[in-house]
């Protein structure tokens, strides 16, 4: 699993917007960070990262609610929501898939024609996924959701976003 990036300029002493805005910041661009990955969909890991990424902003954005206009917070969270459940939809094929071929080599020869089939069943299933996370792609493209979601959030916290200096938390540290 992706470790989840660390969140710069964060310690005890930081106010419970700025905060929010930094947290929420850092988590959206971790997730987004792994669509081009998602998209090419020749890494299931890729999209594993993505799903759990999506899956820290929602609480995230869960735990910091109150620094926002409920209305408006909520059209947010409800779109990293669908963002959530449609990689969800894909990444549970997934594991279904990896886990039959694992017990394919524990089964006997009889039980190989019945997970064959289920294999893939499941498989032609996920491909039906792949333009269901396209289209979700591009409506947050079309919609403009990323710059939009980045200027609510600096707008609401005073957090600029393009001033959140990001760093994966797997990134080689540079050596003096």
């Amino acid at each position: 699993m992706a470790k989840a990036w660390p969140v710069p300029g964060l310690d005890r002493r930081t106010r419970f917007r700025e905060a929010a805005g930094r947290v929420i910041l850092v988590r959206w661009r971790e997730m987004m960070s792994y669509r081009a990955g998602t998209e090419a969909g020749e890494d299931i890991e890729e999209l594993h990262a993505m799903r759990v990424s999506s899956r820290r902003l929602r609480a995230a954005m869960d735990a910091f609610e109150g620094a926002f206009p409920r209305k408006e917070f909520r059209r947010y969270l409800r779109q990293v929501k669908a963002i959530t459940d449609t990689l969800g939809d894909a990444r549970d094929l997934d594991v279904a898939t990896e886990r039959l071929e694992e017990l394919k080599g524990q089964m006997g020869s009889e039980a190989q024609p019945g997970l064959d089939g289920l294999i893939r069943r499941y498989l032609d299933e996920r491909r039906q996924e792949d333009p269901r996370i396209s289209a979700l792609f591009a409506q947050l493209d079309d919609e403009e959701f990323a710059p939009e979601f980045e200027a609510f959030i600096e707008t609401h916290t005073g957090i600029d976003a393009a001033a959140v200096e990001l760093e994966p938390a797997d990134a080689p540290t540079p050596e003096p």
